[in-house]
């Protein structure tokens, strides 16, 4: 059984610690005992304002408040209000401002809808993805123009385009939203979403530029490059390999190498990386963002089994991000480090928070360092305080370059209605979710949750006594457990119970009492999990 990179990660991380999970993002960190360089103490732990998993399910709940009469599975009649806007009310109101990001954003969205679908089994959340994949789908640029079949980074008013980006789309996020599309076809095996990363694949293939590169934004009609350099290049490499898990076309690793080496030597090597939002104009290459900084970390730390050299590079990127983004002073969670967004708005937020948490979580994966476990639980704790009771994880939580001499902070839960964005709310569900995989005690005793894989998960379903879900794929899956396990099945047959966690290219299954987690590696097919024999 070939396992890919993901999995032969989580595989090094279980060899070194005794949690089971799934590789995360990655970082650098301070030893035991030290000062990081903001000030703040790398080994405190700050309690969660409420439990990681009960933040979550509160998150959302209020999320569906905004509903109207919106109905996941019926997207012919009223939509909910993250379709066409970017923002929320925090007293259930829908904002009025009438413009969203839809190819990052409804990205992360459908990634959000699908870890919450598999960590529940409540089929609500994969019918809100599908219903998000098949919008933008039906959204995309024409088919007839220089840059078909790729989604529109702003749609403002009902209409693609509009504020900073005007006529432009920024390629690199309709990659970003064609591997949306594949975990959607891993999780359906709907042809269709296949179908639309095709397309998004084969625009980008003949618009790749001798360097490796794409533009950052362009005319999708007419080719005219508005702003040359900026983005993720991440995004290119992380959408082509995952395509080819799927369509083995010599055209698609070409582009995928080519992609991987602009972004070494752009991104790793000379420590430049340029605008990367939507609503921000032309920056200097040496302007930082921590979402693309975090998201090529993560590449490389989960690709650091075949390439030990990219360890240090993820280390060096995610230093470069700590140093001017990470702050552990000033703000309501302090000493725990939080994220601002970049530079020149360094507001701290809740969903860039965890991410940097997640990257922690990576990290400890990888070496085994409690002094990182401490530091990545102090990280998501803080997010927890970045909720106001209601269940919005805000926006702006706390502006890190206030007046000097100020000491006025804005209350969590005094925030204008409009400033508050679904992106922030959503990355904070995205991320603490995946983090349960590091660190399965986040996820609540007595209850079952698959909390990892190494690809989609089929037909996921909770009973008393037993966890069931098809696998399109070889994977390797973590699941923390109401009961001990006696039977394991792929297929009709009895799936091997191990002496310790299955390693990469072995078949069976291993369980850890003081944990709760099953560890499972195992063939495409329908897998069942049962205390005893149904």
């Amino acid at each position: 059984m070939k396992m890919h990179s993901m999995a032969l990660a989580i595989v090094r991380g279980w060899k070194k610690l005794i949690l089971a999970g799934v590789l995360m993002p990655g970082v650098a960190i301070c030893e035991a005992g030290e000062t990081d360089s903001k000030g703040g103490d790398a080994g405190a732990v700050p309690p969660p304002l409420r439990p990681v998993a009960t933040a979550v399910a509160n998150a959302m709940s209020f999320l569906k408040a905004l509903d109207g009469d919106y109905v996941p599975g019926k997207p012919s009649g009223e939509l909910a209000s993250y379709f066409s806007n970017a923002f929320m009310g925090t007293d259930g109101v829908r904002s009025t401002r009438d413009i969203v990001y839809p190819a990052r954003l409804h990205s992360y969205f459908i990634r959000a809808f699908l870890r919450c679908h598999t960590y529940t089994g409540d089929r609500e959340w994969l019918l809100r993805a599908k219903d998000l994949g098949d919008w933008n789908i039906a959204h995309s640029t024409p088919a007839d123009a220089v840059y078909p079949n790729l989604a529109y980074p702003t749609f403002e008013k009902g209409n693609p385009g509009g504020h900073t980006d005007k006529n432009n789309i920024q390629p690199d996020k309709s990659a970003f939203l064609g591997s949306a599309y594949l975990m959607l076809y891993e999780v359906t095996g709907e042809k269709r979403y296949l179908e639309a990363a095709r397309k998004v694949a084969e625009t980008l293939v003949s618009r790749q530029r001798e360097d490796g590169s794409w533009p950052f934004r362009v005319d999708p009609q007419t080719g005219v490059v508005a702003q040359d350099r900026g983005g993720a290049p991440v995004d290119f490499v992380e959408f082509f390999e995952q395509l080819q898990r799927h369509d083995k076309k010599p055209a698609y690793a070409k582009a995928h190498d080519k992609a991987l080496a602009y972004m070494l030597a752009r991104n790793v090597g000379q420590g430049q990386w340029g605008t990367y939002h939507e609503d921000v104009g032309n920056r200097k290459d040496t302007h930082l963002s921590a979402e693309p900084t975090t998201l090529t970390a993560d590449y490389l730390f989960r690709h650091a089994d075949t390439h030990p050299e990219y360890l240090e590079m993820g280390r060096r990127i995610l230093k470069q991000m700590e140093d001017r983004l990470v702050h552990t002073e000033g703000h309501g969670a302090a000493p725990a480090p939080a994220v601002a967004e970049q530079d020149g708005f360094e507001h701290i937020m809740s969903g860039h928070t965890a991410r940097y948490g997640a990257a922690l979580a990576d990290l400890y994966l990888l070496t085994g360092d409690e002094a990182i476990k401490r530091r990545a639980l102090s990280v998501l704790n803080a997010v927890t305080h970045m909720q106001t009771g209601e269940g919005v994880f805000v926006t702006f939580y706390y502006n890190a370059k206030k007046p000097a001499g100020s000491t006025k902070k804005k209350p969590v839960g005094d925030l204008e209605t409009d400033r508050v964005w679904f992106s922030q709310h959503l990355f904070s569900v995205y991320y603490l979710l995946g983090c349960m995989a590091a660190f399965p005690e986040l996820a609540p005793d007595g209850e079952s949750h698959i909390l990892g894989s190494s690809v989609e998960l089929r037909d996921v379903s909770y009973r008393p006594g037993s966890v069931h879900y098809v696998a399109p794929l070889a994977a390797q899956v973590g699941v923390k457990l109401a009961f001990v396990p006696k039977v394991v099945t792929l297929g009709d047959a009895p799936l091997s119970k191990l002496e310790k966690r299955p390693m990469a290219n072995e078949t069976g299954w291993g369980f850890d009492p003081a944990t709760n987690v099953l560890t499972l590696c195992h063939d495409a097919g329908r897998v069942g999990i049962m205390k005893q024999e149904e």
